[in-house]
């Protein structure tokens, strides 16, 4: 099946104006090598057409880094072969051995720039036209403008050199303005929260013509970002009146959806979302799927267990989830048994393949067991669902333009996110109550059992007394990760970064010992299948495939904090600029 359903915001390419004189007065001239702001933008249409190839900054895959954060962090396995990794890019992230030469460190660097820039460009556009044209018109895209301009100063301030990058406020001319030093992180915040905040004070909740608009960002994006960038400083009271904000203000009318809409096609630009990338296989079909200009995604076939398949512990953490047994949505019937207990709990079935999955739908023809034979896997390893086209295709190959060129959007942000960062705040200033009511409304979606005392005879609670420090390990070892799994930006090694965690969790998870045991499964047509295997925890089985005791041995040993909490300044800056050593 083709969607058909066109996606607003779509790269524009442009071309400079270079301005000559015949003018005898050589003084009189225009410098040809400088953009010239006045005589490009005259007027807001123009202007738009620049903030919008700014939008289509994101369809750089490097921008956001999925793959390689994934592997980087521990929500990925590189390439499917165990107990050796197959992907050669992989190893460098999943081992530590990466240096500031590694290409996408200097493409992730260069996207966001040449965002700035674009965003950069539309400021100035609108400036020289502020007082001449619709003010209403010329806030809103000045908003926009300057939300993009934080975001990416932002992603870059989280990223690279400990905060220190360098500021862009403006087009770089002269050869003066491209060879700009960093500045300290604490100044670098500043500018981009003062952007974030005229963008939060000036973008609508939502669009009037909201059709046309799909996709385009809005006060309460400003507001997520904003927040995230004060919870990643530890101030926790302004972070959570923003979140209060996303969370309980009505116009934005943001809530969780029902879980069989998270990640499918259907599914795109809902109540949940509240930053997405339009992806789609409509606009520049010419163009090839390295190109960074393109409009399709790479992560269809990426994330298809290829490139990058999960590690044991989280697939272990998905499946034995306890379910609560008083939500019906957790039976299916046996053709032979009758009713009977899923297999896996929804949250597992939706964001991951597991061998046990028999009572799911996958790529339209049979259960997620079944599929799974069907290439290689590691040994029943899973992957995860979030970005494949299993909901709407019979399979990858299905893609219009191929198997690299998926035009499933991606979701950047959602308010499930702002639920568990809003739970973060709440543990920190002393309401483990709040936090426990924001993270069971997560769970309560997905049909999990609910933490803390018993508070209804509705649902199944697990009855722990949680304490701020207690509930703070359940958010940073299986709440967060869990549910936001290779998700957004760089979300889950920076939580690891800043919870200062990430030595104690990779050394904990090279300590851990799995096994890949045997697994039977039964087809949804009540017929049994060939064998597989099943990642298990616990006491040697007495039949198993593989002993999985190799995981994050080597990225225990290689972690070095000053190499690696933050990425480091890529090489072809520090060649190109003689004020950055």
């Amino acid at each position: 099946m083709i969607r058909i359903t066109i996606k607003y915001i779509c790269l524009i390419c442009f071309s400079s104006v270079l301005l000559t004189s015949c003018d005898d007065e050589i003084l009189d001239q225009t410098d040809p090598n400088r953009i010239s702001t006045a005589s490009f933008w005259k007027n807001l249409d123009e202007t738009n057409s620049t903030l919008t190839a700014t939008y289509a900054t994101m369809f750089n895959h490097y921008v956001l880094g999925l793959v390689e954060e994934s592997w980087r962090s521990d929500m990925g396995w590189p390439g499917f072969g165990r107990p050796t990794p197959g992907d050669g890019t992989g190893r460098t992230y999943y081992f530590k051995t990466y240096t500031n030469s590694d290409k996408s460190i200097q493409n992730k660097w260069d996207g966001l720039y040449q965002g700035i820039s674009r965003a950069n460009q539309t400021i100035n556009g609108l400036k020289a036209l502020e007082g001449e044209v619709d003010e209403e018109e010329w806030t809103l895209q000045m908003a926009q403008a300057r939300f993009f301009r934080g975001l990416f100063h932002f992603y870059l301030h989280t990223s690279f050199n400990n905060g220190n990058v360098i500021i862009r406020d403006d087009v770089p001319v002269t050869q003066e303005d491209f060879n700009k030093g960093v500045s300290p992180s604490e100044e670098v915040m500043e500018f981009f929260r003062e952007d974030l905040e005229y963008a939060y004070q000036n973008l609508p909740a939502k669009y009037e013509n909201l059709s046309a608009n799909q996709g385009r960002v809005t006060a309460g994006t400003a507001a997520t970002i904003l927040g995230t960038s004060f919870l990643y400083e530890k101030e926790y009271t302004k972070a959570l009146a923003l979140f209060n904000d996303v969370i309980d203000n009505p116009d934005y009318g943001y809530k969780l959806v029902d879980a069989n809409v998270l990640f499918t096609i259907e599914g795109e630009f809902n109540a949940e979302s509240i930053f997405e990338i339009p992806y789609n296989v409509i606009h520049r079909p010419e163009l090839s799927q390295w190109d960074e200009l393109s409009q399709t995604n790479r992560y269809g076939f990426l994330f298809s267990g290829v490139t990058v398949s999960m590690p044991a512990w989280i697939q272990y953490k998905y499946k034995t989830e306890p379910m609560d047994v008083l939500d019906e949505r957790n039976y299916y019937v046996d053709p032979v048994e009758g009713r009977k207990l899923r297999n896996v709990p929804l949250r597992a079935s939706q964001m991951v393949t597991l061998i046990e999955d028999e009572q799911t739908l996958y790529y339209l023809d049979d259960n997620v067991s079944e599929n799974m034979k069907k290439g290689a896997r590691g040994w029943g390893f899973g992957h995860s669902k979030k970005y494949s086209n299993h909901d709407h295709l019979e399979s990858e190959d299905d893609n219009p333009e191929g198997t690299w060129n998926s035009g499933k959007n991606v979701t950047v942000n959602r308010l499930a996110e702002v639920y568990l960062m809003r739970a973060e705040c709440l543990i920190q200033t002393g309401n483990v109550a709040g936090a426990l009511a924001d993270i069971n409304k997560i769970r309560e979606r997905w049909g999990l059992q609910l933490l803390g005392p018993a508070m209804d005879s509705n649902h199944t609670y697990d009855e722990v007394a949680y304490t701020e420090e207690s509930l703070m390990d359940r958010l940073m070892y299986v709440e967060k990760p869990l549910e936001l799994s290779n998700e957004g930006h760089s979300i889950r090694w920076t939580d690891l970064r800043r919870w200062g965690i990430i030595k104690e969790n990779f050394d904990r998870l090279a300590s851990e010992v799995y096994y890949a045991v045997p697994y039977n499964f039964t087809r949804l047509d009540g017929s049994k299948g060939w064998n597989d295997a099943s990642v298990v925890m616990g006491p040697e089985p007495a039949e198993f495939e593989l002993l999985v005791d190799f995981e994050y041995d080597l990225t225990a040993q290689n972690y070095n904090p000053e190499l690696h909490d933050y990425l480091p300044i890529p090489l072809s800056e520090i060649n190109a600029n003689s004020n950055i050593e």
